[in-house]
């Protein structure tokens, strides 16, 4: 066999698996759609991930956390949530004796760097990049993916880490249901003129949902869900327009607020299989459960999926088993 496994998405889900193995002796090749290029130095797409602190022990455990820069993680020390023009806010905040904060934010792109940097250099480790798998078929004690680019590979596991609109997934015969909330959401960074503290602010607000994640200084990710068509405005007004009407929309809860970075928007698409297996095949990361970003979750379980994975897998090399 080509590999003992193949993973199909160089995400953050997939390389998560890769670093989890990439001690272990297993064989491994990576497939990804994008040029190396994209992948090893990725831009910032406007997502910030709020990190749990078992998935920081778990970026720890694969060598990954102590390379994303410093200034590149914030702390959310509190979080408060809002109703409509209520003025009571249901707070969350950790034990005072604790020291710790609630979550540790990061940007997506930091994390997706950190995690190829810590498999870059693993001699059983290969990236085939700009390919596509086209199907996968078993055939006895072997997965056999073969891509669009001709070539058939095989392996033990074949392992779907590409999106929630993962296209292994369909192609393996997986369905998955899928529920689409008509809204879109925008996401950047914004500088503001009332501190923070720390604190993490979900709004459900009459016609609109507003989330505000601090970062370092008085910056903030802000986080916008509206109707698709409200947001493709709002994509294309001129900066200063921008900002005077995310000014009126937080009705100055946090000052004045300027953009401070690009702008992003992703449409609110939740996904799950109707299950995450199948005979040499698993998934991960949102190819398995595609969450509404509100919950601020979806990393945090592809993260640990991926752990999971990765102990069986190794439960079961370490026994010589298949």
């Amino acid at each position: 066999m080509d590999a003992e496994l193949i993973i199909v998405g160089a995400g953050p889900a997939g390389l998560a698996l890769a670093a989890a193995l990439a001690h272990s002796g297993v064989r491994i090749v990576v497939i990804e759609r994008e040029d190396e290029n994209k992948i090893a130095r990725p831009q910032f797409d406007g997502r910030e991930i709020a990190l749990t602190r078992k998935s920081v022990e778990e970026l720890k455990r694969l060598c990954a956390w102590d390379l994303i820069e410093a200034n590149e993680i914030a702390q959310i020390k509190s979080a408060r949530v809002q109703d409509g023009r209520s003025p009571y806010a249901l707070g969350f905040a950790d034990r005072p004796t604790s020291g710790a904060p609630l979550a540790h934010l990061v940007a997506n792109c930091a994390i997706r760097r950190a995690l190829l940097n810590a498999v870059a250099n693993q001699p059983l480790i290969e990236f085939r990049f700009e390919e596509t798998a086209r199907s996968v078929e078993v055939n006895g004690r072997q997965a056999i993916l073969h891509l669009a680019s001709g070539a058939p590979l095989s392996a033990q596991l074949v392992v779907a880490a590409d999106s929630r609109f993962s296209s292994v997934r369909r192609v393996r015969g997986i369905p998955a249901r899928t529920h689409d909330f008509g809204k879109s959401m925008l996401v950047c960074r914004v500088n503001h003129t009332r501190p923070h503290h720390g604190a993490a602010t979900e709004w459900f607000d009459y016609g609109q949902t507003l989330a505000m994640l601090p970062l370092n200084c008085d910056c903030s990710s802000l986080v916008l869900t509206l109707p698709a068509l409200d947001i493709e405005r709002l994509m294309n007004l001129p900066e200063a327009a921008f900002n005077r009407e995310l000014c009126t929309r937080t009705q100055d809860r946090w000052g004045v607020i300027k953009l401070a970075s690009t702008r992003h928007a992703y449409p609110l698409v939740a996904t799950y299989a109707e299950r995450f297996v199948a005979e040499r095949f698993a998934l991960v990361g949102d190819a398995a459960v595609g969450m509404h970003p509100v919950t601020a979750h979806g990393f945090n379980l592809g993260l640990q999926g991926a752990a999971l994975l990765a102990r069986e897998a190794l439960r079961s090399n370490r026994k010589h088993r298949d």
